[in-house]
Parts: structure tokens; C-alpha cells; sequence
């Protein structure tokens, strides 16, 4: 069987921007991105649920109509379908989002 990992760590070093992303796994019609975060995105909303796992540093999940959820590193957090919400870092974080592979282009 072919050999199917990747390197966290090497995924990493090609993200040079924040808040852009690769794909590091895909099962089904889902995909786990590695992306780097740093600032503040836009607020947005998607119409299936999806996870961040924080791998290092430390986020923060803005609700549009509700409090903001610090996510550390090891932590999880799932935003549900249809949850406006933004994703923000102070300092730089990294973190692999799983999500409906189709999100991206929404």
C-alpha cells in the first residue's frame, strides 16, 4: 500500500501568508487545511459544520451574535452550520481545519 502521510511541519513552512491554507488529508468529501492564522478574518458562515484544531499558538472564534471562544493549542472547537463567526490571532497560530471540501470555494 502506498505510503499516504503528511508533515505538519513541512506543510507549515508553505504557508507564508496569513490566513492562507493547503490541504494536508482528505477522506471522503472532506478535507483537513493547515492554515495559518494571524490577524483577523471576515465574518462569515457556511452551510455544514466545521472543526478547528489548534496545532500551535492560540485563536479566537468571534460570534456574530454571541461571545468570542479562546481555542489554545491541543483544543477543538466546532463551529456549527450556519454559526456566523470569524476567526482571529493575535500572534501567529497554526491550525488544521476540517471541513467539506467545497467550503473554500463558497
Amino acid at each position: 500500500m502506498p505510503e499516504r502521510k503528511t508533515s505538519i511541519a513541512e506543510a507549515a513552512e508553505r504557508l507564508s501568508q496569513p490566513f492562507t491554507h493547503t490541504v494536508v488529508g482528505q477522506v471522503d468529501g472532506y478535507c483537513a487545511y493547515l492554515s495559518r492564522f494571524e490577524g483577523t478574518h471576515k465574518f462569515h458562515e457556511h452551510l455544514k459544520d466545521e472543526m478547528y484544531l489548534v496545532v500551535e499558538g492560540e485563536i479566537l472564534i468571534d460570534y456574530y451574535d454571541g461571545p468570542s471562544v479562546a481555542v489554545r493549542q491541543g483544543e477543538v472547537l466546532v463551529v456549527k452550520a450556519g454559526e456566523r463567526h470569524r476567526s482571529r490571532a493575535e500572534k501567529k497560530a497554526l491550525v488544521v481545519m476540517f471541513k467539506a471540501a467545497h467550503l473554500f470555494a463558497e
